[in-house]
């Protein structure tokens, strides 16, 4: 869906017509006209942005200062017991509309509203493993930031670079630290999953 046809950015120019209920400088939040509950609000960013690794910093933060803003308010008016914060990435997960969005779904006591999931199983390899692949793109990922910094092709004012070199020369010098959490700690997963039942 190109950003002229998508419903989301028609809201956000005034072509079609919406119950807008808050905005700040990255934002603005409407009430669903296919509400889940009532207060069912869909929050929007102002720039079209398919899928929230793509959107800017700036904007992320206004978006989860309304979502805690709203969330705020509308345990206040509307008395509800809890809140659902949505936010679905790709169609196999729920995306509908081509563009970044949360969904605030008051909750309230008898509603019938059934947001479940199923819990699965793992066993302890398979999460270090899991634990070891993530930790290991983000150092790569912040990596790749502070050599390019290091290296002049991010401008940055001197006081961020220079935080970037003592932070580059931290990672260096803590290298043989960033293992697998594996070698310090066990988790009794069946103890976990014992505790959790219980809450």
């Amino acid at each position: 869906m190109s950003e002229e046809k998508c419903l989301f950015c028609e809201i956000l120019k005034g072509n079609i017509p919406s119950l807008k209920v808050f905005e700040n400088e990255g934002c603005i939040a409407v009430l669903s006209i296919k509400p889940v509950s009532k207060g069912h609000i869909i929050i929007i960013p102002k720039q079209h942005h398919s899928f929230i690794s793509n959107l800017p910093d700036d904007m992320a933060f206004h978006m989860i200062g309304a979502v805690k803003a709203l969330s705020t308010i509308l345990t206040q008016i509307l008395q509800c017991s809890g809140i659902n914060v949505m936010h679905n990435i790709g169609s196999i997960a729920g995306q509908k509309i081509n563009h970044v969005c949360f969904e605030l779904i008051p909750r309230y006591a008898g509603d019938k509203i059934n947001i479940d999931m199923p819990e699965g199983k793992t066993n302890e390899n398979e999460l270090y493993e899991e634990q070891k692949l993530i930790t290991s793109a983000i150092r790569d990922s912040t990596m790749k930031l502070l050599e390019a910094i290091r290296d002049g092709k991010i401008q940055v004012s001197k006081e961020v670079k220079d935080q970037a070199l003592k932070a580059l020369e931290t990672i260096n010098k803590d290298k043989p630290k960033l293992k697998s959490e594996k070698d310090n700690s066990k988790i009794d997963l069946l103890k976990l999953e014992d505790e959790l039942k219980k809450l």
